[in-house]
């Protein structure tokens, strides 16, 4: 069983006992996605962002898994992929995307989707750690920016291994410069579960990360029509 919501819409001057202007909407979709305004001329001509890329994603599916969602802003990749996946642990520090994140999964009545306001890291990070956003949309936000910072806000770092997890057959990860930080908070996570593939960003040839995921066995394959996603898949 599954809960369906819909939207009771209020005007921005209505008293709260005046229902003249209220409007209702029912969306009738598996798939509802809360998106930032700001990008609606995008969304409205192109549809999803990366939305080839989710699609090749769900070859990596599998029923008995469990897929972790590291940086997964309002859920483009978690709500596509919920259903390839026994259940979906997405991971998303900042507070506003963060709540969009949780309406997205709610409005799809999603119950296989496990959302966390929590940033990964590894062991020096854990606690509380300043999270600079730099963009309207909540993409791009970073514990490491040193530029073009709008506002910051202050976030909870766990480390991956800390949640226990394990049956991991899948991850997507785009944390914007914390990769390195994350993988050394999951090693045991990641050898439990068999070295799972990851899908990851890296805006330059990170030669630290792409040598940690070596030393751990994996394999690095670089997206064809992306000049910044990677695949990381085990070598054995």
């Amino acid at each position: 069983m599954s809960t369906k919501y819909f939207l009771y819409v209020k005007s921005e001057n209505e008293s709260t006992d005046s229902d003249k202007k209220s409007q209702i909407f029912f969306l009738n979709s598996p798939q509802t996605f809360l998106l930032p305004q700001v990008n609606m001329d995008y969304y409205s001509r192109n549809g999803l962002f990366e939305k080839g890329l989710i699609e090749w994603c769900k070859q990596f599916g599998n029923g008995s898994k469990v897929m972790l969602d590291i940086g997964a802003h309002t859920g483009t990749y978690s709500l596509c992929l919920a259903q390839n996946f026994k259940e979906v642990h997405s991971f998303e520090p900042q507070k506003m995307t963060y709540y969009a994140l949780c309406g997205s999964v709610a409005l799809s009545s999603l119950t296989n989707v496990i959302c966390h306001q929590v940033g990964l890291g590894d062991s020096t990070q854990v606690g509380t750690q300043t999270l600079n956003i730099v963009s309207n949309d909540g993409g791009g936000s970073s514990l490491h920016a040193t530029g073009g910072v709008m506002k910051q806000e202050t976030i909870e770092i766990k480390t991956l291994d800390s949640f226990n997890l394990d049956n991991v057959g899948f991850i997507k990860m785009d944390v914007e410069e914390n990769e390195l930080y994350v993988l050394k908070g999951a090693v045991n996570t990641l050898r439990r579960s068999g070295l799972p593939k990851i899908l990851f960003e890296s805006n330059s040839v990170n030669e630290p990360l792409f040598n940690f995921l070596k030393e751990l066995g994996y394999g690095i394959i670089k997206i064809n029509g992306f000049h910044n996603m990677f695949l990381a898949s085990s070598a054995t």
